[in-house]
């Protein structure tokens, strides 16, 4: 069976920016924990003396049970759309997040609410979002999903300072409270009104031709059963990559704050220097959005990972230097730029786009549990050596691996188009037309 012919990159623009928009606002909110997260270490270990390593512990809550959910929750957006999870998930993720200004002393409270948090933060997983913007976009989709991924470009921009600010003027128990509501105000209308996918589109499609007797016609999506996907070395490399690279890159970024503090820069100065991850992100997604859709996306997630060694490096051989750990995060806000949309693309050319929420999803709650895992292990650390140059340090070869993997995936394979199978199914009707 044919596919239908590709629309112009300007014409999927014209259709799907609404979606984009939104969803960049919903990844910004689902990086809210990452981001916020070294900033509020210092207030909570200051009035309850609780260790960097148990703070951080909370986190693994979000990550096992992301993992756990992350292939159930993509067989859901592959089934019933990506919107309807996504609308739930906004209004409770902020609300759990703002319970977080009700924990005391007790150290079992602080991690409930993570555990309550976990629930919450399954509903606006990565892959809510990249489904609903790949299934709009085929010729632009690189430079759409760089796009949409900026969002955490924002927050990672913004978090860092209004947290600082709301704990400055407020206390943490306000700022809690008040990121929250910062968010929230941003992220609900717009999921509400403007964010849709095919398969959303596709239901209210079949919806007004059943009101008007016409035929239904499903959407035509090529790419592995689900079986075919998760059981290939193809993906054990692809997910592989990408746990690396979040246990490096995302763990360097998240902790960024207390890892400069560390160093002798004042928590302000490194606040502020945490800020200008957004910047080198937002360029760093745009200029690999742009080469995704131009050459092999092996290679552009393979030199990404090559920028954390030259991060890391100069923060271990000039500490305390603001304009030198300047630099640092720039280059590293370059590399997270590039490595989500990376993993996001080559989910849809090296899968297709059929399972992709079951596939991706599976890779995401990988993620989750790396990104939860990681910040715990460079504050375990912490908490042992006293130190970050440790974790600094492994960072580097941990980069140099991720890029290998990187490299290692091969060339894009094209698929048949089955006529019956429903996404999700776990058979083997969808096959690789070409290895």
């Amino acid at each position: 069976m044919a596919i239908a012919a590709e629309p112009g990159a300007a014409a999927e623009w014209r259709q799907g920016w609404p979606t984009v928009l939104a969803g960049a606002l919903g990844i910004a909110l689902a990086s809210l924990t990452v981001y916020s997260a070294g900033v509020f270490i210092a207030p909570l270990e200051a009035e309850f003396g609780w260790s960097r390593g148990e703070i951080t512990a909370g986190m693994t809550f979000v990550s096992v049970i992301g993992m756990l959910s992350a292939p159930f929750a993509g067989i859901a957006v592959d089934r019933f759309g990506p919107r309807r999870l996504g609308v739930f998930g906004v209004l409770a993720y902020c609300v759990c997040f703002a319970c977080f200004s009700l924990v005391n002393s007790s150290i079992w409270s602080w991690w409930g609410m993570w555990f309550i948090l976990a629930f919450s933060a399954v509903f606006i997983k990565p892959t809510v979002w990249t489904a609903g913007v790949s299934s709009l976009f085929v010729t632009g989709r690189g430079l759409a999903l760089s796009v949409m991924l900026c969002g955490t470009a924002l927050s990672s921009t913004l978090t860092p300072i209004v947290s600082t600010y709301l704990i400055d003027a407020l206390g943490w128990r306000q700022a809690f409270v008040g990121l929250a509501a910062f968010w929230g105000i941003l992220v609900i209308p717009a999921v509400l009104f403007l964010f849709t996918s095919a398969k959303d589109r596709e239901r209210l499609g079949a919806t007004s031709r059943a009101k008007s007797a016409l035929p239904q016609a499903a959407p035509m999506l090529a790419g592995v059963s689900v079986r075919d996907g998760l059981m290939s070395w193809k993906f054990v490399r692809l997910a592989a990559a990408a746990v690396v690279t979040t246990l490096t890159v995302v763990s360097l970024v998240a902790n960024i704050v207390p890892i400069l503090s560390s160093s002798g820069i004042t928590r302000n100065q490194a606040a502020g220097i945490a800020g200008l991850v957004g910047i080198s992100t937002i360029v760093g997604r745009l200029t690999g959005g742009y080469l995704l859709d131009r050459i092999n996306g092996n290679i552009v997630g393979g030199v990404s990972l090559l920028l954390p060694v030259v991060s890391c490096s100069l923060l271990l051989s000039f500490p305390g230097s603001v304009p030198i750990a300047s630099v640092a995060v720039l280059v590293a806000g370059l590399s997270l730029g590039a490595e989500l949309d990376a993993v996001a693309y080559l989910t849809t050319r090296h899968f297709g786009m059929r399972n992709f929420g079951a596939i991706f999803g599976t890779i995401s709650g990988l993620l989750a549990f790396a990104t939860g895992l990681g910040p715990f292990l460079v504050n375990l650390t912490y908490d042992f050596a006293q130190s970050y140059v440790p974790v600094v340090t492994a960072f580097i070869p941990m980069s140099l691996l991720a890029s290998a993997l990187f490299f290692s995936l091969g060339r894009y394979p094209t698929f048949d188009v089955p006529a019956d199978e429903p996404p999700g199914e776990f058979s083997n009707s969808l096959k690789e037309a070409r290895a």
